[in-house]
């Protein structure tokens, strides 16, 4: 039995809708077919990395060693589909053939932030973890930056919990903190097998 939604837009699932996956959300029967066929799977999967600091960095890295529908996708994918739901499922299988990583950074909306605040921190913080990536020899997309066989694959995902907060730290010591946040998933993400759609 599906529980009445929290949101007060419905009474429940829609017709067809099958498990939910996130409050209040859940996938229509062509999605979950296309995750299953393309190995993606839904932002429940994420874990966050131990060891954070949220005092001083507010930030959350979280990582999945497999590729992660987008918090912002979320609306396209849902039982009541959306006009843009072909468009996105076909956007995620051209991602899943061209890069190994997936790299999120969202930020929140609860400390109040404007749209360009949010959308300047996000890009801050974007920054920070390509150049952590990079110490880490490797490229935004999870390929060696030597060229070398080895490629990390997955999902990492940044949500930024404070966005006016995190654009006052200084982006070195952001980079610093993120490396040392990148060492440790790497070994966690090097060992993803490549998906067989």
């Amino acid at each position: 039995m599906f529980p009445a939604s929290k949101t007060g837009l419905a009474p429940g699932p829609p017709r067809g809708a099958t498990r939910p996956v996130l409050d209040d959300f859940y996938p229509s029967p062509k999605v979950l077919k296309f995750a299953a066929q393309f190995n993606i799977t839904f932002p429940d999967s994420l874990r966050l990395m131990p060891g954070q600091k949220l005092d001083d960095f507010p930030i959350r890295l979280s990582i999945c060693s497999r590729h992660v529908f987008s918090y912002y996708h979320l609306g396209f994918l849902n039982a009541l589909e959306h006009p843009l739901t072909d468009k996105t499922l076909y956007f995620y299988a051209e991602e899943q053939q061209s890069k190994p990583l997936w790299c999120y950074v969202q930020a929140s909306m609860a400390d109040g932030s404007k749209a360009v605040v949010r959308h300047t921190s996000e890009r801050f913080v974007r920054a920070a973890l390509f150049r952590a990536l990079n110490a880490a020899g490797y490229d935004s997309c999870g390929r060696r930056l030597d060229g070398t066989a080895g490629q990390i694959r997955g999902t990492i995902r940044i949500g930024v919990t404070q966005p006016k907060a995190i654009l006052k730290v200084k982006f070195d010591r952001l980079i610093e903190y993120l490396s040392k946040l990148v060492a440790g998933a790497v070994p966690r993400l090097a060992g993803a097998r490549k998906p067989v759609p």
